[in-house]
């Protein structure tokens, strides 16, 4: 999917639509230790002068392989513009991405983390992704009490890395939930809001092979990272149930997809403990008493 997506990022309409020609961006590719031809068909594709494909910005590392959030932090030191975003290598971003986080930079100077919304495609059919109903604007540390609202897709501005806080590095002991983590430290340390951009400019490819496909792993990760974000910053009462709540709720669905029954009802007595009886938690409640493959025959 490599070729895929680095095409998607070198057909953006960026440079030729922004005001300021100078302005321009890097891609840096961090192979983190992969096992199959990803050198190789870099080099062919996009890196070998007679390639029809040939990008100067891009820039090639292989390193040991210590996973995604290490990956990420060297990916970071590496990064030599004004902002930095993040993208995984089997998305897409669609060809006015860096020009909606341009221009919302240059209406929003004061904005440091920036988010613009995102799609899921599966087999050909698009879904809107839990985010599609947030209204443009600015947004705290609360927003993602929930949980991970945004992935990794979020821009930032680098001069937070010289701040007296410094930036807050991707948890190396975590490689799910790390996202969340990573922005939720940050927005905490620093005190600053992540300003959401009303409009759908990445695809986020939902195939079988994602690290959210194996669900009991997903849950394992949650529930560590609830822990992790509960001793590592300071949430009043509220927003700790908050926090708790919704993490059960996760451990719930994701039991619930799992076709695991007891497990989700074990989660789901404990969010129902945080949360309340509420719409929500009453039809998750009627969902695990069916089962999920009830359902699915039913429909």
């Amino acid at each position: 999917m490599i070729v895929a997506t680095l095409d998607s990022i070198f057909n953006q309409v960026f440079n030729s639509e922004v005001e300021d020609k100078t302005i321009s961006y890097e891609v840096i590719v961090v192979d983190d230790g992969s096992t199959d031809n990803t050198k190789e068909i870099i080099e062919k594709t996009f890196l070998e002068e007679n390639s029809t494909k040939f990008e100067s910005r891009l820039s090639y590392f292989q390193k040991e392989n210590e996973e995604r959030s290490a990956a990420r932090n060297f990916g970071i030191s590496k990064a030599k513009g004004n902002y930095i975003l993040f993208f995984d290598s089997d998305d897409f971003m669609q060809p006015r991405h860096l020009q909606t986080l341009y221009e919302a930079i240059k209406a929003n100077p004061k904005a440091q983390f920036l988010a613009t919304k995102f799609e899921f495609e599966n087999e050909g059919k698009i879904f809107p992704s839990h985010i599609s109903h947030l209204k443009e604007g600015f947004y705290d540390y609360k927003l993602i009490l929930e949980g991970s609202y945004f992935g990794t897709l979020v821009c930032f501005d680098r001069k937070l890395i010289e701040t007296k806080e410094g930036l807050k590095p991707f948890p190396t002991e975590f490689n799910i939930c790390e996202d969340w983590i990573f922005l939720f430290r940050n927005l905490f340390a620093h005190n600053i809001p992540i300003y959401v951009i009303d409009k759908t400019t990445i695809t986020v490819n939902d195939h079988p092979n994602r690290s959210m496909a194996d669900n009991q792993k997903v849950i394992s990760a949650r529930l560590e990272a609830t822990t992790f974000l509960e001793n590592e910053v300071s949430l009043s009462d509220a927003e700790l149930i908050i926090l708790k709540g919704h993490s059960y709720q996760f451990c719930a669905v994701h039991s619930y997809i799992d076709k695991n029954r007891k497990q989700a009802f074990y989660f789901w007595k404990k969010m129902v403990s945080y949360l309340g009886y509420n719409k929500n938690t009453l039809i998750l409640g009627m969902k695990i008493l069916v089962g999920k493959s009830f359902i699915e025959k039913l429909k």
